[in-house]
């Protein structure tokens, strides 16, 4: 049994990106803590930066379509603001 002459195969379909959502806590150099938030909630994905106490200074929700753009919001935008010393970031599972 073999392939009909006129059987047409289906292309290959786009799959729809998924929104990846993620925390990014952040380490930032003594005394910037509330410019590097005001610097960070201008940076489109960006859609909530807070000023905390605890072992890190500041944390931001961010949304990005997949994550290659995540990992290019987080290495070309955020980690370039002048004040962070170091950045953790939690991708939401659930």
């Amino acid at each position: 049994m073999g392939i009909r002459a006129d059987t047409r195969v289906e292309s290959r379909r786009e799959v729809p990106r998924m929104a990846i959502k993620a925390y990014v806590l952040i380490e930032a150099d003594p005394g910037t803590s509330r410019d590097v938030a005001a610097k960070a909630q201008k940076i489109d994905g960006v859609k909530f930066v807070s000023v905390v106490t605890g072992p890190h200074d500041v944390i931001a929700v961010v949304e990005t379509t997949d994550a290659k753009a995540l990992g290019d919001l987080l290495i070309t935008k955020l980690q370039k603001i002048d004040g962070i010393a170091a950045t953790i970031t939690d991708v939401v599972i659930d």
